[in-house]
């Protein structure tokens, strides 16, 4: 982590939410949830007359509705679909994205297309005062956060053809959750000295990090990969991003396989170091949230992202086509 001093972190924090306004003439996409630290826009709207809001509702793996009406529904992996958020809106708006009532799948996708039509994105995280308790915990299971895993698949928008015969470097960015570490695993099968896993510390109360190590033990034991553990502040993406740029240094000719299943300002970093690196892939196992996961709001951090991701519209073409070419060439 001492490498990290002198490098440049993009972030306003607040110690709450009363604290912070939308800039004036500026878009603020949000979503609500049954959690209290997605309410606090609704008072903003009311209190707000120069900003845009645009909610999000009923967020699906696929889709999205845009300020409840069922006729506007947003196709996810549909650029052109995505871009029409932005329609009528001047280059020089300021973008916020408050991803902390939106699902990893509906965030990704609206971060990617804003900045990739070129408009100066800041995203907006509410850090919680507690987590729900298990109250019959089971191994790896402390806090009472999902029902059940979806599926292993790609963030939409965000699929890779990954090369042929390239050895496999797996970067599980972790939270509590020790049974999503083990399916994932399970599923994806990585070579266990290939594993390296991130941890946020500190982490959003002093005690989160032991509670991340305690909740993985199982998986960190059987695949050794505590040994590699590297470790990032866990309201940070920047931290993250600086850190998964120096594991790409030392390992950029094996397949980098991300699964964000930690902090969301976790799951930014690797979103944005994605988008700077289309060839890294990024697996999600899509968990469906319990109701009334967190307790009350506390910390509200807004994040630079066009500080660091440019816009880049045919990343993932480029890509792919570079891929072709250099598969025939070995042929």
């Amino acid at each position: 982590m001492n490498k990290l001093k002198n490098i440049p972190i993009f972030t306003d924090t607040y110690n709450g939410v009363a604290e912070f306004k939308p800039l004036d003439n500026s878009v603020y996409v949000f979503g609500f949830t049954d959690e209290a630290r997605s309410q606090h826009i609704a008072e903003w709207k009311s209190s707000t007359t120069n900003v845009s809001f645009i909610e999000i509702s009923e967020q699906t793996m696929s889709s999205f509705i845009i300020n409840g009406d069922k006729s506007n529904e947003i196709f996810l992996r549909s650029d052109k679909n995505i871009a029409s958020l932005w329609q009528g809106i001047q280059k020089s708006t300021n973008i916020y994205i408050d991803i902390t009532g939106l699902s990893h799948s509906t965030w990704a996708s609206i971060l990617k297309s804003a900045i990739d039509n070129g408009f100066k994105v800041l995203v907006v995280y509410v850090e919680p005062s507690l987590y729900s308790r298990s109250s019959a915990p089971l191994e790896g299971q402390i806090y009472d956060l999902s029902d059940k895993i979806t599926e292993i698949s790609p963030l939409p928008g965000f699929a890779v053809l990954a090369p042929k015969k390239a050895e496999t470097l797996f970067i599980p960015l972790l939270g509590f959750e020790g049974a999503r570490l083990k399916y994932i695993i399970e599923q994806t099968q990585p070579a266990n000295e290939h594993i390296f896993p991130i941890i946020g510390l500190p982490g959003f109360k002093p005690w989160y990090v032991f509670e991340t190590l305690k909740g993985n033990k199982a998986s960190l034991s059987e695949t050794h990969s505590w040994q590699s553990i590297r470790y990032a502040p866990g309201d940070c993406p920047f931290s993250c991003y600086y850190l998964l740029t120096d594991l790409y240094s030392r390992f950029k000719d094996q397949h980098i396989k991300i699964a964000p299943i930690g902090t969301k300002p976790h799951a930014l970093a690797a979103v944005m170091f994605v988008l700077n690196h289309p060839q890294i892939e990024i697996i999600y196992d899509h968990p469906v949230r319990k109701p009334g996961r967190t307790d009350g709001s506390s910390k509200l951090h807004v994040y630079h992202v066009s500080s660091i991701v440019k816009p880049n519209p045919t990343r993932t073409q480029d890509f792919i086509r570079s891929l072709r070419t250099r598969r025939a060439s070995l042929t």
